[in-house]
């Protein structure tokens, strides 16, 4: 009988969270949670409300209409409704990404979104990544993992995702933008990034996905017995 486990993935953008824990959750049978894509959907719904002119009064107001669901899909995608509506899509354009930094700082917005994800996890094995899911969402997972990746690194995997989908950018640009934004959640007033002192580190400058994959699920049917 395999018990039911939570597994908290932090670190820094483009450090291979959300592909590595995808995975995993494929080959392990755990239930992924993609907490990026939850406020991303409170966002998109905010906007859609009110406008790029928001308040964090008419935030809070927003969050009691808020239904959110999460499916993850046989083909290691994950679905996120909002109110019954796919916005899996909807989510990641440009003006989500512009307002999600000020909406994911709101202490009402995180414990929703804290609330739900525990909900979530009281009949089934999780994988959740994110900045601060061992630190402060779930400080009691079973596995902690930090993973983490030199800025070069990261902006080179970044440019090869970008050019096979035909968009040519250059690094340098990138290693900019990855810096500034590691300085912006490490320094987040609430849930910044930070390593749990009982997480594992594991550095993946120099493995390849798959070895990162490989590592994470022994430790996952290790605590799942």
């Amino acid at each position: 009988m395999r018990k039911n486990i939570v597994v908290a993935i932090d670190g820094p953008a483009g450090s291979g969270k959300s592909s590595v824990s995808k995975e995993v959750a494929k080959r392990a049978g755990l239930q992924y949670i993609d907490s990026g894509a939850l406020y991303r959907a409170i966002t998109l719904y905010v906007l859609e409300h009110c406008g790029e002119h928001f308040t964090q009064d008419d935030v809070c107001r927003l969050l009691e209409d808020i239904q959110l669901k999460q499916i993850f899909n046989e083909d290691g995608s994950c679905s996120t409704y909002c109110n019954g509506v796919d916005v899996s899509e909807k989510i990641r354009n440009e003006t989500v990404a512009t307002h999600i930094g000020k909406i994911s700082d709101i202490v009402a917005v995180r414990e929703y979104v804290n609330t739900l994800m525990h909900n979530w996890a009281k009949d089934r094995s999780i994988i959740v990544d994110g900045r601060d899911i061992g630190t402060v969402v779930f400080p009691d997972a079973d596995i902690k993992i930090y993973l983490d990746a030199t800025v070069e690194e990261r902006a080179l995997r970044r440019a090869k995702e970008y050019a096979q989908k035909g968009k040519n950018i250059d690094v340098n640009e990138l290693k900019v933008h990855i810096a500034r934004r590691d300085s912006e959640d490490m320094n987040r007033p609430f849930g910044a990034l930070k390593k749990a002192h009982d997480a594992i580190y594991v550095d993946t400058s120099a493995m390849t996905q798959q070895e990162v994959i490989d590592y994470i699920y022994l430790l996952v049917c290790k605590a799942m017995g």
